[in-house]
């Protein structure tokens, strides 16, 4: 094959601009996996957050008597 690319400069400069067109697109599609990971893991984050928040206002709601009247909590 590379006796052909070398005597035909046709099949060269072919060769040599397919290579410089697809090298941006194999990163782009790395920075595009990156930005997926990225997304998973902030909606990971997002939804901990939400289960502790709830976790909060959960056990706040259940104490709120208390709270209002300023008694300790038990624990």
């Amino acid at each position: 094959m590379f006796d052909l690319v070398r005597g035909n400069p046709l099949i060269a400069f072919t060769l040599a601009f397919v290579r410089t067109r697809l090298e941006p697109v194999r990163e782009r599609s790395e920075r595009g996996a990156s930005a997926v990971e990225w997304a998973v893991i902030a909606a990971i984050c997002v939804i901990a957050a939400l289960a502790i928040g709830a976790a909060v206002v959960a056990v706040v709601n259940a104490n709120k008597s208390k709270i209002e009247q300023g008694t300790t909590l038990p624990g």
